[in-house]
């Protein structure tokens, strides 16, 4: 018996135990979300034909390459990830924006998110109307907030360019004031006030500004990026943020979700792959392949997450046997759009990549892009560029994470 009483005992205490650690299981996963933050994504819908040039530009900026105007080039889409243009009757670019909220009262401004810069800038109030670019926009006006520190150390990103117009620049001046990211008040945080940018930039773009979500290695005067100053300043546990980019949204407003501090299991299956980030600037690491009907074009070579362009971007000597295995309409288009036989997509082959031993396909209906009766290629390149650039139309298939503390990128299929 009382060996008997002795193990009730003990199924007891074990039992109270277990309680116990799902309590606090509860309560700690609890306090995590409450670190834990979701932003809403916005799409934002601009015209294929009009803006191949302009996203290669941006490009261009961002890794430091040239864009080659007499070389066809490709303009690219995700799948529809949020937009009100459900039926893609019309030829859309898209771009993923949220909004931020600047000084106190706060601004709120629509900021592009970009993995493959660093830092934060907004157009300014100072910034005439004469400029085209800021020309009928939202505006930081400095002089409307009480949190407000005046810096003035000048700001410049260059364009890299070979094109006609040759290069281009946007220019302005550092500011300092609180920003508000996801409902969190990050105090202090430096950003650029931009008051003179080319006649061409963001014309039909909705945006007012651009949110760097790269290293800090790679921001411009060393300013220290947002997310960097959610840690600094205790608003987020975790060195964690997530993108999910909605490919199945029939509006604006559904673009997908920029979650800080953590990510959201319910939003792809299976478990994360971890790789690790080889170069940390970039969100860069190193593919163990890439696959499209035999025809292997990397091996153990460099790849980047980029969420601030739609594009595949691989490099020059790859593009033309991929436009001839899928057996583009148009293989010497000046326009830059590489055009494909819609009733053929469905024969198309699976374009494999392989990340830590792990496959990550895409389908040709991720690939190809359709516009009512236009099917257009999902591939670029650029001149000089050795690396494989996965914008949009990688990352609205897979889910994606990014650890800056630890350098670790996480990839899993994305549930839509």
């Amino acid at each position: 018996k009382s060996k008997s009483q002795t193990m009730r005992v003990r199924w007891n205490h074990f039992k109270l135990l277990l309680f116990w650690l799902t309590v606090l299981a509860v309560l700690a996963f609890e306090a995590e979300a409450r670190k834990r933050v979701r932003i809403g994504l916005h799409k934002n819908p601009e015209p294929i034909e009009e803006n191949i040039k302009n996203e290669l530009k941006t490009l261009s900026i961002k890794h430091n390459l040239n864009v080659d105007d007499t070389k066809a080039k490709t303009k690219t889409d995700t799948k529809v990830p949020g937009s009100k243009v459900a039926t893609l009757e019309n030829l859309y670019n898209t771009e993923y924006y949220t909004t931020l909220g600047f000084g106190n009262p706060p601004q709120d401004l629509k900021v592009l998110i970009d993995t493959g810069s660093a830092n934060l800038w907004v157009l300014s109030s100072k910034c005439p109307d004469s400029v085209a670019p800021c020309a009928n926009r939202i505006k930081y006006n400095s002089s409307a907030s009480t949190t407000y520190r005046a810096i003035n150390t000048a700001f410049n990103i260059a364009y890299g360019s070979n094109s006609e117009e040759g290069p281009i620049a946007l220019s302005g001046f550092q500011s300092q004031d609180t920003v508000n990211f996801a409902g969190y008040s990050i105090k202090n945080q430096i950003f650029a006030e931009i008051t003179n940018a080319p006649e061409t930039a963001f014309l039909k773009s909705q945006l007012d500004g651009i949110l760097g979500l790269g290293f800090a290695s790679i921001a411009i005067n060393s300013i220290t990026p947002p997310f960097y100053n959610l840690m600094a300043q205790g608003l987020v546990n975790r060195s964690v943020f997530s993108i999910y980019l909605n490919r199945n949204g029939t509006n604006a407003i559904n673009g997908g979700e920029l979650i800080l501090g953590g990510s959201d299991s319910g939003l792809y299956s299976g478990c994360l792959t971890y790789v690790p980030v080889s170069s940390a600037g970039y969100w860069q690491f190193t593919m163990t392949s890439a696959n499209l009907n035999g025809f292997q074009f990397c091996e153990n070579c460099e790849a980047i997450l980029d969420v601030g362009t739609s594009l595949i971007v691989v490099p020059e000597q790859v593009l033309d046997t991929i436009n001839q295995i899928l057996g583009v309409l148009n293989p010497t288009a000046s326009n830059g759009v590489f055009l494909v036989d819609c009733s053929s997509i469905g024969d198309l082959p699976d374009i494999v990549f392989t990340v830590a031993r792990r496959k990550f396909p895409l389908k040709s209906s991720d690939y190809v892009l359709r516009y009512g009766n236009t099917c257009v290629s999902g591939f670029t390149s650029m001149n000089g560029n050795s690396l494989l650039i996965l914008g949009e139309i990688f990352l609205g298939a897979y889910y994606t994470t990014y650890d800056i503390v630890y350098k670790l990128i996480g990839l899993a299929p994305a549930i839509h």
